[in-house]
This record gives structure tokens, sequence and C-alpha cells, in this order.
């Protein structure tokens, strides 16, 4: 795991921040003007306008990798293994990039010798690295340091680097002790990402050594050599096209060319080797079994007494992010992790199993990845277990008492519907976890807006959220405690381009506890100015802070997308109520919008009701899987920007301020039947439908009842209008329907007011006789 990796994981576990948001956050952090955690949200609001990202169907390399490498496994489960790695610079920008190198070991289980670093000149002539310039620090600072004493980072600074020049760097690793006791693996992925001319690496063990090589992917070729006593794989690379990483792709070990070695046969065998280590460490001591008695105190229920101790564990066992195959896989005991306070994810997991088990309530340690891998490839290695939750069987529920922002029973989006190794007292077994269901994960933002007669708008939101959404309520509220709840409302009012001043209700924010809800009140700086009649504008959205319809679940847009990617199963429920003072012009409504394919369903309605415009939105993402493939992609492309443009769209107003003359329609209808009063519509030039009227009814009939519908109809435009060949064909419209009282014989009347969608209005009378 990279270190980039690694402050990564160490963020998200910490707060329950998704995948997605930890990506906005490196951009936000690439901002001076973004600082802190409220940054994570200002580029998010900013990301989800922005246009689908064009994959390129070509690009150059910035540098090329030759690598090299031959790994010598004993029969007493120590290796050697060294390694060359030759990069050379194709672009300018390639030599920031890997003009100076890091590689991590861990020095009470391993050394790592530099036997050489140079950068070759395009000459031939090699400029030493200066000894000084190859430094080993510990890897870790502190808190964290507290688990890592011995994990240590060798930093390779090159010289003298320019376009066309080669680095080059010889290792040699000595792996002294497993991170299992007694047993050895080995990983290397070839990602299409990294690009690699040529690679080549040769395992080689003692034939009596029970030891699993295995090439996967396409575009490895692994001979094998069997003499003298040494089984030999030679595993060449086949030349491969680079291939940048595509946005929220899954893992190159699911889907790139990879090398693994291991002594482990099964993942069950490596899951009895972890429970050996580990399942002892859950001790219930008497410390433990009183604070188990004292946090579920006057709870009967089962379930509800563990999500009492999930809700403890989060709030006062802070977490420090060790990963499970970086270093130790032995937890703490669970009286010392209790003493300290503080603990990685094995002894989170561990406290939080003996306070369980005090309770009589069966846990099993889970084996899992906190990332963007899904499977877990053969032989058994850790290259995708990098995390431990716990599992209780007796819910048939797993939780995760280091996504500290989530409730329980609740995952990190990253942990949905992944391949587990569960470990308990009765062995280990490979499981998965469940894949996410839309109605478990729920966001539902109501925001209300008024529009005085000087154009000053105010507003509220509440929001509510569950399962992912409420995680992303509970780190909104942590980023308006740290802000203050009016900087933080101003802040994500700006990201919005809508500046004003606000204020936060966290409501239950701070309990782990779904539903999540919030509210704020806001004021904008900017006065509403009424468009020009062929002009539109845009109507606030308030202050919602989990992402708007149609955003985050499905992942940005990459056309020509070649790997597959990670999609969640959530339902985002928007409504927007804006009132418009009497004065003011009213917004023409769009056109209802439905969308139903094999991912997603999409639901907009838009209605006048008095002065109020009610737009309503609903998202409904039912993936049956957090992986998607790239033909999913090319299948709801389409549709996704129809929502995105949906979801972001700017309005016209109706003159409804200037005073339009009545325009007098006489009707005539037989007593007991229907009356079609009206059809109304707006076309294009080339008779295409602008969208549907809205009709408000100021008199009713005083003998009958009115019915307003969408339908269809001929339009009657005049010959003089360059729509008249229009009115030869059916076109989409309302269609206003009169329905007399059973029995009423005489005259009746109907006053309505219309706004058209083409922007304009006006008032009907009618007059009715019934016979």
């Amino acid at each position: 795991m990279g270190t980039s990796d690694g402050i990564k994981m160490n963020y998200q576990i910490r707060t329950g921040l998704t995948e997605g948001y930890f990506k906005v956050l490196v951009a936000a952090l690439a901002t001076a003007s973004l600082v802190g955690p409220l940054g994570i949200r200002l580029a998010l609001a900013q990301s989800e306008q922005s246009a689908p990202t064009q994959a390129a169907p070509s690009v150059q390399a910035p540098f090329a990798i030759q690598y090299d490498g031959r790994v010598t496994v004993w029969a007493d489960r120590t290796a050697i293994n060294v390694f060359t790695q030759r990069i050379k610079i194709l672009t300018p920008s390639a030599i920031a990039i890997v003009g100076q190198q890091q590689l991590t070991f861990v020095e009470g289980m391993e050394t790592l010798e530099t036997i050489e670093a140079f950068t070759q000149k395009s000459d031939g002539t090699e400029v030493p690295v200066d000894p000084a310039n190859i430094i080993t620090r510990d890897a870790t600072s502190g808190l964290s340091a507290t688990y890592t004493r011995d994990l240590k980072q060798r930093t390779i600074i090159f010289k003298n680097v320019q376009v066309g020049d080669t680095l080059v760097m010889t290792h040699r690793k000595e792996t002294k002790q497993g991170v299992f006791p007694g047993h050895f693996f080995y990983s290397n992925i070839f990602a299409h990402s990294r690009p690699f001319s040529s690679a080549q690496v040769v395992v080689e063990a003692p034939n009596d050594l029970d030891l699993q090589v295995k090439a996967i992917g396409t575009g490895l070729i692994d001979k094998l050599d069997d003499s003298d006593g040494i089984r030999r794989h030679t595993v060449t690379l086949l030349p491969q096209t680079y291939l940048p990483e595509e946005v929220r792709a899954v893992a190159p070990v699911d889907r790139d060319p990879a090398l693994l070695v291991s002594t482990f046969r099964s993942y069950e065998e490596m899951g009895l080797a972890y429970a050996v280590a580990a399942l002892p460490k859950s001790v219930v001591t008497p410390e433990i079994a009183a604070l188990a008695d004292d946090i579920t105190k006057g709870i009967e229920d089962r379930r509800q007494q563990a999500a009492a101790i999930d809700a403890w564990m989060k709030k006062n066992i802070r977490y420090v992010a060790v990963y499970l195959s970086l270093g130790r896989i032995v937890p703490n005991d669970a009286a010392s992790v209790l003493r300290n306070e503080f603990g990685d994810c094995k002894d989170k997991a561990t406290l939080m199993s003996a306070l369980l088990a005090a309770k009589g309530i069966v846990s099993e340690s889970v084996l899992i990845n906190f990332g963007n891998a899904y499977t877990l490839p053969e032989p058994p290695t850790m290259v995708a277990l990098n995390h431990v939750i716990l599992y209780l069987p007796e819910f048939d529920l797993y939780d995760d008492p280091t996504a500290t922002l989530a409730a329980f029973g609740v995952l990190a989006s990253e942990t949905y519907d992944k391949p587990v190794v569960r470990v308990g007292l009765g062995g280990a077994i490979l499981a998965r976890t469940p894949a996410m269901q839309p109605e478990d994960h729920t966001s539902h933002a109501r925001t209300v807006i008024n529009v005085a007669a000087d154009g000053t708008v105010t507003g509220q939101t509440e929001e509510s959220g569950t399962g992912i959404f409420g995680i992303m309520l509970r780190i909104a509220s942590t980023t308006a405690q740290n802000l203050g709840a009016d900087a933080a409302a101003e802040r994500l009012l700006q990201a919005f381009n809508t500046p004003g001043t606000g204020h936060y209700d966290l409501g239950n924010s701070a309990e782990k506890v779904d539903p999540v809800t919030m509210k704020s009140a806001f004021t904008l700086s900017e006065r509403f100015k009424p468009p020009a009649p062929s002009a539109r504008a845009l109507i606030s959205f308030g202050l919602p802070h989990t992402t708007r319809p149609g955003n985050f679940l499905l992942g940005t847009r990459l056309n020509g997308r070649t790997s597959a990617f990670i999609c969640l199963a959530g339902h985002q429920i928007e409504d927007i109520d804006a009132t418009f003072d009497q004065s003011l012009p009213m917004p023409v409504p769009l056109v209802p919008l439905t969308i139903d394919n094999p991912a997603f369903t999409y639901r907009a309605t838009f209605k006048i009701e008095g002065r109020t415009l009610k737009m309503h939105r609903e998202f409904v993402s039912r993936v049956p899987g957090q992986v998607c493939t790239p033909e999913l992609e090319a299948l709801i492309a389409g549709d996704m920007n129809t929502v995105r443009t949906n979801v972001n769209s700017s309005y016209a107003f109706a003159s409804a301020h200037v005073v339009q003359p009545t325009v007098e329609f006489t009707r005539a209808v037989a007593s007991e039947q229907k009356l079609r009063l009206d059809f109304l519509y707006s076309l294009n030039p080339d008779c295409t439908s602008m969208g549907f009227a809205t009709v408000r009814i100021i008199e009713q009939p005083k003998h009958g009842m009115i019915t307003i519908e969408n339908g269809t109809g001929f339009p009657a435009f005049p010959q003089t209008d360059p729509r008249f060949e229009c009115n030869k064909r059916r076109s989409d419209g309302v269609v206003v329907i009169y329905e007399p009282e059973s029995g009423f014989t005489g005259t009746d009347s109907v006053n309505i007011d219309v706004i058209f969608a083409a922007g304009t209005s006006r008032k009907g009378h009618y007059s009715i006789e019934v016979k």
C-alpha cells in the first residue's frame, strides 16, 4: 500500500468519509481557498455541476518503467527480494512525479538495502545519488507511531534529472519474518496505469516448499523450471497499453495482470492463522464486564444492547490508523485498548468483541478491503485485505466500530458488497458483505424559499439521511462545529454561487441513530431580478449538504470507459417550494420528466400552486451490486446527462406582473356530458412542444367541476403564423374539461389564469350554456 493510500484510509476511517468524498478532499487541499473540512463539501458542490469527463482514446505515458526482480523463498519461509527499477523520463512533468522514489519496510520484520541508485543520462553517463540523499526515517508520526514504531520509509532523491534520462535503482529486501509467523506471501501488480515497457520477476523456492505461485490476468507468461531441487517461475509481462486510471474504477488487482505468491493454500487457512493470533486478545476482564453492564443499563433488547456498545465505542475509543497488511496483525488485548482509549481497526474490533461477549453476544472478526478492490484473488495474500470489522451472527449484521460517523450496522460505502474472511471460534469462512439497498441509504432535502417584493430571497432547508447519507450529514455537522454554524453556512452558500448568510440547527447529528436530521436558514446577498422575456434565471436550491439527485451514487461519467466502476445504491429526494410575491413574475414550470433504465429511476414534477412553484425530484439507484460494467456506463450515460441537465435547469419567467386582457369564450354542452373547454399549448417553429402550461382556476364554476390534465389535440394558429402547418398534426398540451352537475341545465362560467411554457400568460373567461 502506497503512502497516498495510507493517508486516504486514515482520513476515511476516522471520519466515515466515502471514496468520492476523499477524492474531492484531495482537490480541495490543492486549492488555497478551500482550507479545512468544509473544502470537501465546497469542492463537491462545484464538481457536481461539471460536464461528463471525456476519456482520451490514446495518451502518452509521462515515463516508462522497466522492472526486473528475483524473489528467493527459503524453506523456513524467510525470503530475499532483489529488484531493479529503471524509469525513463519522457515528459517534463514526469520529473516532479518520479524524481524521488519512496519505499517502506517494517524494520522488525524486514531489512532494506539500496545497492545502487543513479541517473543515467541520454549519453550513457551515470550520475550517482549522493548517500546524503538516500534518507531513511519513520514512516509515521504522532499517535499512529504508537503502533508502527518500526515502520520505516526509504526516500531516494535523484539529481540532475532531465527529459530522456533514466532513473535506475536496485534494492535488496530481506524478509526475516512474515506478517503471519511461519508463512510468506508476495504480490506485484502490473497496473495499466503504470507505464511498464517491460517486466520480469523470477520466483524460486525449494521443491519441498508448498509455495503457491500464480500469474493472474492477461499479459503475463509464467515459465516453470524444476531442477536441482529448486522450482523456479519466470514471469514475464507482455507489452501492454498505458491507460491512465479511470475515475472511480475498481482496483488494479481486480482487473490488471498480477503476480501472487503465498504459502497459504486458502483464505480460510489465512483466517485461521489470524484467529490464532487475534482472538485470544478479546478476553472479558472484570473491568470490561462492568463497563458492558453500565453501557447497556436499562436496555433489555439484545440488538439494542449491541447498538449501545457500538455507539460507546465510536464516541470513546479514538481510531489510530494502522493497516492490517502493513505491519503487525496481532491486536493489543482488549484491556489495554480500553486503558489507552485508542486503537487501530483490529484493536477496536477486539475491544468491541469483548464488550459484546460480556453480554453474551457472539461476534466474529472480519478481514475486508477498505478501498476499491472487490475480489480476493488466489493464492491468498493480503493484497486486498487491509481492514478489520465485526460480524454479529445473531443479527446477521456487519458493523464497523472505526466508522465513527455511521449508525449501528451501517458501513462505509467502500465496504458494501465485498468478499470477506470471517473468523470466529468456530473457524474461518469466506463470505460477502451485503450489497446496498436503496431503502437503506436515503436522502431527503426539503427547501422552502420566499422571494419578497424587493427581491430579497430567504429560505430554510431541512434534511434527513440514512445509511451513507446519514454519514454525510454527520460530516457536515462536524464541519459546522469546527467552523461555527454561521461561517459554515456562509461558505456553503458561496460554494453554490448563491452568496449570503445562514445558520444551522444540527438536530440529532451528534447521535449515532438514523435518520439524521439537520435544519438551516439562509438569506441570499443578491436580490432576485426578473429576467428579460427571452432570458432564463436559476432558482436557489437552498443549503443541502448531501448531493443533489443523480449525483454521487453512480459516479462521474466517463465516455469510452474500459474498466468496471464503483456504483452505489440509494434513494435521493429533493423538494423545493419557491414562493414569489404578487408583484413579481412567476417561473414557468418545466416539463415533467420520467426516466427508467436498468440502473436507476428518475422522476421530476413541477407545478404552480397559488404563487408557489413546487419542484419535486427523485432519483433511485437500484444497481444490484457495487461493481458496474463499462457496458452499463455506456447504457446510462445519455440518461444521466438528462438528469444532470434537469437538476441544474434554469427557468423562464412569465410576465405575470403585466395586466393581460381577459379573453372571452362561449361554449355549449349537453346535460350529463363533459365539455372539452380548451386546449392549451406552446409549440416551437418545428411543431415540437415547449412544455405544458400551468393553469390556475381563479373562479370555480357554480354548477359543475373543472378537470385539468395533460393531453393531445390540434392547435389553431392563424394562417399568418409560421406554425400554421402545425395545425395539421396532433400536439401535446393541457386540456381543460368542464363537467356539469347531474341534472343541471342553464348557464355557468369559469375564470382561469394560464402561464404558457413559452413564458406568456393570459386570463380566460368561459361562458357555458348547458342544454
